[in-house]
């Protein structure tokens, strides 16, 4: 995996985790407290959050990787019967 980027997270936002779709209702320091739809609220580390974000984007990247990837090249076309020369008597 790549090292980790610096994702800056921005009060009101929303991005996504394994619980799902939550906002950033507070940022203090290295913290930040989130709220996902249910109404589930919890303080946890910006850092934490970022290499979430990070692996998600990384197994996007992957998963893009793969499907292109599978996609079968381009097939060239053949030349048709009739474009064939006779042979001069």
């Amino acid at each position: 995996m790549n090292p980790s980027t610096e994702f800056e997270f921005v009060v009101g936002e929303k991005y996504e985790n394994e619980k799902g779709v939550f906002s950033v209702m507070a940022i203090e320091k290295d913290e930040m407290v989130i709220r996902w739809a249910s109404g589930e609220e919890v303080q946890t580390s910006m850092e934490f959050q970022s290499r979430i974000q990070d692996r998600r984007q990384w197994e996007k990247n992957l998963q893009q990787e793969k499907t292109t990837a599978a996609k079968p090249a381009p097939r060239k076309a053949k030349p048709s019967k009739s474009s064939k020369k006779e042979p001069s008597a």
